[in-house]
């Protein structure tokens, strides 16, 4: 096979999708990804693999988590196999995502809600395809270079890293019940700190009475300490590590009333090596 074969049929599955798709979103691609070296074969290999990725835009944010279920439905009925055991998922959590394969050429699909507002779960779906890895034709371009095989680590890492953070944000805004503040402003962003890299990010609550804060991190805090979390209050601060994900939170009182949360995770896939085992 040649790179452009393997992504006409990427676009076919992303096209298969969205036709069933209501209301019709605009599909936005992501340049930075497309056709690079296998990541399980570590730049050790001619192989081949396509990544492409799409962002579900010109909906409503109420219209996420409708078409990534639409997206599942659809995938079903084109006989697609759940990439786990469990072949439903909890659609009252807004970040809830599909993974799924192709039958019998082994494409994996993802689409998730990508959450843009806590308070109500609205957000952007987010649809991916990954090929599986493929030896090129002859003539083909096949050793793929450092710097591409870095690069396509990179950007799968940047992905997988901002989901989990934003999920992990998801089931704290879940544990608080207290409304988003919608005007207090909310930040996605990797930042740079002691030469690694996370991801960041940030939200407030709406102005709270003292008791009603204070209820608020309780819940919290019962939320953190019952999913294994290590959790220590410091100056009016809930600060939690999730140990698995190295996710850090912190929630504190905002200068306008309510809480500010922000989470922390690092901006890092770590990939198994066969041969470094």
């Amino acid at each position: 096979m040649d790179d452009q074969q393997v992504i006409a049929r990427a676009e076919q599955i992303v096209q298969q999708t969205l036709g069933v798709m209501s209301p019709k979103p605009t599909p936005k691609r992501d340049s930075r990804y497309g056709a690079g070296a296998c990541l399980a074969d570590y730049g050790k290999s001619d192989r081949r693999q396509v990544h492409i990725s799409y962002r579900l835009e010109g909906v409503p944010g109420s219209a996420g988590r409708q078409l990534v279920r639409q997206a599942r439905d659809a995938w079903v009925g084109l006989g697609y196999e759940f990439q786990s055991a469990t072949s439903d998922r909890d659609w009252a959590d807004p970040s809830t995502g599909v993974h799924m394969s192709t039958v019998p050429d082994d494409y994996w699909m993802t689409i998730q809600n990508s959450v843009t507002d806590p308070a109500t779960g609205d957000g952007t779906a987010v649809l991916t395809i990954t090929s599986p890895c493929y030896i090129p034709k002859s003539g083909a371009p096949t050793s793929p270079t450092p710097q591409s095989q870095s690069q396509s680590q990179s950007q799968f890492a940047d992905e997988v890293s901002k989901q989990a953070v934003l999920a992990h944000s998801s089931r704290i805004y879940d544990a608080l019940r207290v409304r988003h503040d919608a005007a207090g402003g909310e930040d996605l962003r990797t930042v740079e700190n002691e030469g690694a890299t996370y991801v960041h990010h940030t939200w407030s609550t709406e102005p709270l009475a003292e008791e009603r804060a204070a209820r608020a991190l309780a819940r919290a805090q019962e939320y953190f300490e019952g999913s294994g979390w290590r959790v220590r209050s410091v100056a009016g601060r809930l600060v939690a590590l999730e140990p698995t994900d190295e996710v850090a939170a912190q929630l504190a009182r905002a200068d306008h009333g309510g809480l500010t949360v922000g989470v922390t995770g690092p901006a890092t896939l770590v990939l198994y090596d066969p041969a470094s085992a």
